[in-house]
């Protein structure tokens, strides 16, 4: 019986600890068709002022597309984060926010004149 309830705790508390964070997912299009496989998409939370002043670095996340385009990623906290998605060399960037609730973010990335641009969809 101790043993069941101990069990049982632990897995409460495991779950317990992404309780407070929040999931980023959706599909990526590239020049109207699906991202490639393996595109790397980043997740920054955004610096507070005080943090650029010192010049810390928030911890980042990030992950690849799967085979369809698609991405999903843990951000630890709520707030406001800079994605940056990774084509080749080129990079872009865009504000999304992190809520307890998982938020779908669809994505278009374009490039023109040698520039990268994402926007939601």
């Amino acid at each position: 019986m101790r043993l069941q309830v101990s069990a049982a705790l632990i897995v409460i508390a495991l779950g317990a600890s992404n309780a407070f964070a929040g999931r980023l997912f959706g599909d990526v299009k590239v020049d109207g068709k699906s991202a490639p496989e393996g595109m790397l998409i980043t997740v920054q939370a955004a610096a507070k002022s005080t943090d650029k002043e010192k010049g810390a670095s928030a911890p980042i996340d990030s992950v690849i597309t799967d085979k369809v385009g698609s991405y999903k990623v843990m951000v630890k906290a709520e707030g406001k984060c800079m994605l940056k998605v990774h084509l080749g060399k080129l990079t872009a960037v865009l504000e999304v926010f992190s809520y307890k609730e998982p938020t779908r973010y669809d994505l278009i990335v374009e490039e023109k004149d040698g520039k990268l641009t994402v926007r939601r969809k």
